[in-house]
């Protein structure tokens, strides 16, 4: 990781704290071009310039970040038609929708992990991607041509989902219900029903996808104790109570909530407060993991807390940025990070 000590008075110096945060000149433009410098040919990205890896996850908040540009429509039409050729159908667990991690191999050849980190938020994530490109596009066109392959990757929700809670398992073969992928899976459902609604005028699944989005919020609800959310149930039905000094899983699940807008505005004060409690140098990329967490910038930007996301902006301008991103930066940090770049101007402060 990289020695920020030094830093930290050039920081104060060099970008003043400002009531009314601002984005740094061309620091849009620069992320939506490391994005883009990810796709190959064939319309797959990977985790980073050169990376092998091929994670659909990272790859779908990636290009929730770049939809709204005209100019990057073609980057995800490709992701997308790249993405539906590749579900399963099914995989080796007889879940189908889901879509395995892949690795780039001698002449660019892929292969699948015949693995993923999970089947929900996968699905959810890539659901949300095509919402994200309706309301960018109203390209329903596109959307139709691939309604088959999205009801199947919304079936991939569906295959790990528990009827007695509404909440989804990670994977078939592991048997957890997490808060960040049930948040996910939360919005993706949302999305999926808007899609339904006003692309394939299916009203009765639109109204079934709304429901169980309903379903799993008021699941979630029940993980609330008070001053943080349980970061995970168990399939017996125990909830795994959140140390909030353990910065992950524990305490980016809460982050994970509030950036997604699932929290509300109680939750989102109390978790927020205790977030800079315990990860109080978060805003100078000081918390416990080699990677910048870009995440807890966009959750700060959800929080209101304009001062320490200009901080933390201002902290990867000087790092990442003056080396022009390298790893651990990739896909999904530069996309949560362009999320909050571009919502910074809607942000009114008094």
């Amino acid at each position: 990781m990289f020695a920020f000590i030094g830093l930290i008075l050039i920081l104060l110096v060099v970008f003043p704290t400002h009531t009314a945060a601002f984005v740094p000149e061309g620091a849009i433009e620069a992320q939506e071009l490391y994005v883009k410098s990810l796709q190959k040919d064939a319309g797959y990205l990977t985790m980073a310039p050169t990376d092998a890896r091929i994670n659909p996850y990272f790859n779908n908040i990636a290009l929730w970040a770049v939809v709204d540009n005209p100019d990057y429509t073609d980057v995800v039409k490709k992701w997308a038609m790249w993405y539906v050729e590749h579900i399963n159908d099914p995989d080796k667990l007889g879940v189908r929708g889901s879509i395995y991690d892949y690795t780039v191999v001698a002449g660019g050849e892929v292969k699948p992990t015949e693995d993923y980190d999970s089947s929900d938020s996968y699905a959810a994530t890539f659901l949300t991607l095509m919402r994200r490109y309706f309301d960018a596009t109203n390209d329903s066109a596109f959307l139709k041509e691939l309604e088959p392959a999205l009801d199947l990757v919304a079936s991939a929700i569906y295959a790990t989902m528990d009827p007695k809670d509404g909440l989804t398992y990670a994977k078939d073969n592991y048997r957890i219900k997490y808060l960040m992928d049930n948040v996910e899976v939360w919005q993706g459902l949302k999305d999926w029903a808007y899609l339904l609604e006003h692309v394939f005028a299916r009203t009765d699944d639109a109204k079934k996808a709304t429901a169980d989005a309903a379903k799993i919020y008021d699941s979630l609800q029940k993980f609330w104790k008070g001053s943080a959310f349980a970061y995970a149930k168990d399939e017996v039905g125990r909830l795994f109570g959140s140390d909030t000094t353990v910065f992950y899983p524990d305490m980016t699940a809460q982050l994970m909530a509030v950036a997604l807008e699932f929290t509300t505005l109680e939750q989102t004060e109390i978790i927020w407060k205790n977030f800079n409690e315990k990860f109080p140098k978060w805003v100078l990329l000081q918390h416990p993991s080699s990677f910048p967490w870009t995440m807890m910038v966009y959750a700060g930007l959800k929080a209101g807390d304009l001062e320490r996301v200009q901080t933390y902006i201002n902290a990867v301008e000087l790092t990442y940025g003056s080396m022009g991103f390298p790893w651990p930066w990739y896909s999904s940090e530069a996309g949560w990070y362009l999320l909050t770049l571009k919502e910074l101007p809607a942000i009114e402060t008094e």
